[in-house]
């Protein structure tokens, strides 16, 4: 039984030879290649194809990749271009506001009738129970002490403290502050009384008489009559009056004119003129900075 088993394994290799000795003899047709190669390319041809298309597609998700990473970088990289495109306009920006500014400066300094001097804001004290700025401006500058502080809109205060390189000027909002102050232009008007500070950012004019007209939105001037401060300097505008009689004084609310809570130039006297004639230019100046 097993010989003959054996028989035709051996009969059934030889006949397997024999085809493939007469495949590789043979020719095809249509290609006159090897009947055995013919079949062989037939037999691998779907392997050698899923193959290909698995490198083919490997190959386009990894372009794909790149792209992707090549985009995002590009993203970063303008991204990065944008922020430093604001950043300089926002300097360029802030560079002309101080320019304008110092312009502004300039030209009160040349039609004021004393010696002054620019002066930058460093530092504040705008507590509950102290409002000042310290200005980086002092002796060795020739600032004297209780010299008038201004801004290119009106009164900021006067200097209190003095060191060699800085000094403390105490704004009118201070509630321990006080100028003489006149409604309207001195003259025109006897409403004459106390400009006082409340540590807020309004003051409030005093001893003012209940029988005088007194209207919102008129401007209120120093009198320099208190002995500290030049007369003709805007100190603010009238924004509510509470009305008083011919035996009580009227309780009346000022906005600063100087725009005290973004100070950052001031003009310092160095002399205590009379008077100051303040434009009106620089009076129309202080509207815009004051009102919407």
């Amino acid at each position: 039984m097993r010989s003959k088993r054996s028989i035709s394994l051996v009969l059934f290799g030889l006949v397997v030879g024999q085809l493939i000795l007469m495949s590789t003899q043979a020719r095809s047709p249509e290609s006159h290649q090897s009947m055995l190669r013919s079949w062989s390319i037939g037999l691998l041809a779907p392997l050698m194809s899923g193959v290909s298309g698995f490198g083919s597609g490997a190959s386009e998700v990894w372009e794909n990749y790149a792209d992707i990473r090549r985009a995002q970088e590009e993203n970063r990289s303008l991204r990065s271009e944008v922020e430093e495109l604001r950043r300089q306009l926002q300097e360029a920006k802030e560079s002309g506001a101080l320019n304008e500014r110092l312009k502004a400066s300039v030209r009160l300094q040349e039609r004021l009738p004393a010696r002054s001097i620019l002066a930058r804001v460093i530092g504040r004290d705008v507590t509950g129970w102290h409002q000042t700025v310290i200005l980086n401006r002092g002796s060795q500058d020739g600032v004297p002490m209780k010299a008038t502080v201004l801004s290119r809109t009106g009164l900021v205060g006067r200097v209190v403290s003095l060191q060699p390189y800085s000094a403390q000027a105490q704004l009118i909002t201070d509630e321990r502050s006080g100028a003489g102050a006149i409604i309207g232009v001195l003259g025109d008007s006897r409403a004459i009384g106390v400009v006082e500070g409340k540590n807020e950012q309004l003051c409030k004019m005093r001893y003012v008489p209940g029988s005088q007209a007194v209207n919102e939105g008129e401007w209120v001037f120093t009198t320099g009559q208190d002995g500290i401060y030049p007369r003709g300097i805007p100190i603010g505008r009238v924004v509510s009056v509470l009305r008083g009689s011919a035996m009580v004084s009227h309780d009346i609310a000022i906005e600063p004119a100087a725009a005290l809570g973004k100070l950052e130039e001031v003009i310092i006297l160095l002399d205590r003129p009379d008077q100051i004639d303040w434009s009106a230019d620089e009076q129309s100046s202080s509207v815009s900075t004051r009102l919407p």
